[in-house]
């Protein structure tokens, strides 16, 4: 609302009485937070139907459709791991293991390899 124009913004935690009634004041005697909260209550009204009208078009369209079925989320079929989407994250989770016990032997690896040539190296 303070971007809109039509508030003050107070600091709950460093607020004092003063500045509580120094904020009330400025709403009250400027009559811009006035025309702003006007403006965005038309914008807000502006409907092309009633809410009411609305709501009873949905209850008489769902009556004639018995329960609209077509209109139910696609996540109402899915089984509850699906849902969560466990199973996603079951995948990922195996891939990043899969990743990470790959450098981790890829760089026990490499190291066995300098650690004998070392040695080699000491023997001759």
């Amino acid at each position: 609302m303070v971007a809109k124009g039509a508030a003050v913004a107070l600091n709950i935690r460093t607020m004092s009485r003063s500045d509580l009634l120094n904020a009330l004041k400025t709403v009250i005697d400027n009559p811009s937070y006035k025309e702003k909260a006007m403006w965005l209550s038309t914008i807000h009204h502006d409907q092309p139907m009633k809410p009411l009208d609305r709501a009873i078009f949905w209850i008489e369209f769902v009556m004639r459709h018995k329960g609209a079925k077509h209109l139910r989320p696609l996540a109402y079929n899915l089984t509850w791991y699906q849902y969560y989407s466990l199973d996603v994250i079951g995948f990922l989770l195996a891939c990043v293991a899969v990743i990470a016990f790959l450098a981790i032997k890829s760089c026990l690896l490499v190291y066995q390899k300098f650690a004998n040539m070392g040695t080699k190296m000491k023997n001759e």
